[in-house]
């Protein structure tokens, strides 16, 4: 009987090889012609580039089907929603996915 391999294992240090202790040293967004021309996506993503020259950039999914968004977490602080009183939710940012237009 063979054995499961654990995915998230493996995979987390995979992420960890590449990114623990690199420093960003650039963020903006793809223009257009990028996403268009080296793509084909019809939405603009955030991307960074690290230190040794590697460049992340965020995608829907991980075929690289259209640009995605980068949610920011800050755990520990919370925040309230006056659409769900007395919830405390953990605070959050989304740094957008733009249009081709925008």
């Amino acid at each position: 009987m063979s054995k499961k391999k654990d995915y998230t294992k493996i995979w987390t240090e995979y992420a960890k090889e590449r990114l623990v202790g690199r420093t960003i040293t650039d963020v903006s967004y793809l223009t257009s012609k990028e996403c268009e021309d080296g793509f084909g996506w019809y939405k603009r993503p955030i991307t960074f580039t690290l230190d040794d020259g590697k460049e992340v950039v965020a995608q829907m999914d991980d075929e690289g089907n259209d640009g995605g968004v980068l949610l920011i977490l800050y755990p520990g602080e919370t925040v309230t929603s006056e659409y769900f009183p007395g919830e405390k939710f953990t605070k959050s940012e989304v740094l957008p996915v733009l249009g081709l237009r925008d």
